[in-house]
């Protein structure tokens, strides 16, 4: 056993018997006098006497049977029991002329590795650093460059959601450019857009834990603005639903799908939050390309605006080769790690190459799975498919179609576009609100999404009501802080009740429902437009849907109860 001073440095260790530590322990029959000694101080464990004491006897206080030495030993000696601080005196002719047997490393060991400190995070005393060193590499979460790639994908939501949200203004510039199309008809656009957009997220998610996050955006951003370009001859209404609508669509999906997966992976404690910021780049993006499309269109044209917009979808290309896999980060922070505590202390090389060896066993045994169909057959996570169904109804038909409704109640261009950008600066507030709110862990995340759909369905039943522009924003202040905390908390409550590593099967399949109901809805929503003349009809549909999902929502609790379910209820 060896000991250390206050100061690292090691005074003794070794093997000693029971007959070498007698010569240490005074018997009653001991007389009260120290003559030469030897302390070992040495860093390399071997002894070195001292200089021998005075000629002169000096004197040892006496102390009573209970106070003193015991001739016998107690039963255990162990490392407490003597002070590190204060050197061990000997008598000389203990110490013989052999060295001592154990020799003392150079450098102290570091602790053992097994499964129990594997993953332990609290740190331990390097005597030669003088310092708290951590058992294992930092994680790569919540820090440093995992804020880097939290931005990568808000500007990345901000450039494609932007304008899938600015895209009502679109629509109503295909109306005009088309006059002759009706509303079922360039419904079309918004229901292979919203289709392709969600219908391919399984794909997607599955081909960026295959290819990573990087190549898919970079693709993505590739394909949005080619369909830009290739819609500028404007053929028909049918060639518009293919570019703008299907081909569009396709390529907003490869874009965004990555980014949901990389912030569950780079997040943890902070993981309400940084959803929060990551969903707040879709309504920003609004705010900005409303009224962007409106000023290209003025000065440029239908067509020049598309060649524009073509130009911006490619800075997506950008965005994507600045994102690092976590996967390539972490092994960039390990790395790190291990390169400084060899340098300081050789001896950790050994604990280097053990937790090497654990962390890719560890790795190979909970390898991310692209696709996972067993959820269809789980009672809870259907909770979620029959939610999308309803809520897509109005999530995000209801702003798509609020300029028509706009018309009809006499506002301008202008003013459609104002209240667009209205609606998407509420939902970005509202979506950053939602992630520092259950950052704080004050209310449940199942009540605020029920909550949410409620107030939503309160505000598409409430449109048919305004008869003017302000009026018409306090209906969408309420739809935005629907979509805000819908949006924010989804992809929250996948990964805690079903695993953050199920997150490209659990997002992938929710999306691809959504998406099947993006082609159902707009044309239905342009029929009963048609139909009844109004969108009164509509705006009630969509929010009775909403209502529904609501109710089916709050029923989870007593759905997980049944057999099959398996559910982390938060």
């Amino acid at each position: 056993m060896g000991l250390v001073d206050e100061e690292g440095m090691t005074k003794f260790e070794s093997t000693i018997s029971q007959e070498e530590i007698s010569c240490v322990a005074p018997s009653d029959q001991t007389e009260n006098k120290v003559t030469d000694t030897a302390v070992y101080t040495s860093t390399t464990g071997h002894p070195q006497a001292l200089h021998p004491m005075e000629d002169k006897e000096k004197p040892v206080p006496q102390e009573t049977p209970e106070e003193g030495f015991s001739s016998s030993l107690p039963a255990e000696i162990t490392e407490k029991d003597l002070s590190p601080s204060v050197p061990l005196i000997i008598p000389e002719k203990c110490l013989g002329s052999e060295p001592l047997k154990s020799q003392v490393s150079t450098y102290p060991s570091p602790p053992a590795m097994n499964e129990e400190n594997l993953g332990s995070s609290e740190p331990q005393e390097n005597p030669e650093e003088g310092l708290i060193a951590p058992l294992e590499p930092p994680s790569g979460k919540d820090a440093g460059y995992a804020w880097l790639v939290l931005f990568l994908v808000f500007m990345v939501n901000l450039v494609t959601a932007g304008n899938f949200k600015s895209f009502g203004i679109t629509y109503t510039i295909i109306l005009d450019y088309f006059p002759d199309a009706s509303g079922a008809g360039a419904g079309w656009i918004l229901g292979l857009l919203m289709g392709c957009r969600c219908l391919l997220s399984p794909v997607m998610g599955a081909l960026t834990v295959i290819i990573g996050p990087r190549k898919c955006i970079v693709f993505g951003g590739l394909i949005c603005a080619g369909s830009f370009l290739l819609a500028v001859p404007a053929l028909s209404i049918e060639y518009m639903a293919f570019t703008l609508g299907a081909l569009f669509g396709a390529g907003m999906c490869m874009a965004e799908t990555p980014g949901y997966i990389v912030v569950t992976d780079y997040f943890e404690r902070r993981r309400p939050f940084a959803n929060g910021v990551r969903a707040a780049g879709n309504p920003m993006g609004g705010v900005i390309f409303s009224p962007l499309v409106v000023l290209l269109h003025r000065h440029f044209g239908f067509q020049g605006a598309l060649v524009m917009m073509a130009g911006v979808m490619l800075q997506l290309a950008v965005l994507g080769m600045l994102m690092r896999p976590f996967e390539q980060h972490q092994r960039i922070v390990t790395e790190d790690f291990w390169r400084k505590r060899v340098q300081s202390n050789p001896s950790w090389y050994q604990r280097k190459q053990d937790q090497e060896n654990m962390q890719t066993q560890k790795k190979n045994n909970n390898k991310k799975k692209p696709l996972q169909f067993s959820f269809f057959r789980n009672p809870s996570y259907l909770v979620y498919l029959a939610v999308v169904i309803c809520s897509t109804a109005a999530l995000p038909n209801a702003l798509f179609f609020l300029p028509v409704y706009g018309r009809t109640i006499g506002l301008t261009d202008m003013q459609n576009s104002f209240v667009s950008s209205y609606c998407s600066l509420s939902d970005s507030l509202m979506r950053l609100a939602c992630g520092s709110i259950f950052s704080c862990k004050v209310f449940k995340k199942t009540n605020g999404f029920i909550v949410s759909l409620l107030v939503g369905a309160a505000g598409c039943l409430i449109v048919p009501l305004c008869g003017s522009m302000w009026q018409l924003l306090i209906s969408a202040t309420m739809f935005s802080l629907c979509m805000g905390f819908f949006w924010t908390l989804i992809n929250i409550l996948l990964a805690e009740q079903f695993g953050g590593d199920a997150m490209p099967s659990t997002w992938g399949f929710f999306r691809m429902v959504q998406g099947i109901c993006s082609f159902v809805y707009p044309p239905l929503i342009g029929f009963v437009m048609d139909s009844t003349g109004g969108m009164a009809a509509p705006y009630a549909l969509m929010g009775i849907l909403t209502f529904g999902a609501a109710v089916i929502f709050a029923l989870q609790p007593l759905i997980a109860k049944l057999p099959g379910s398996k559910i982390n209820l938060t």
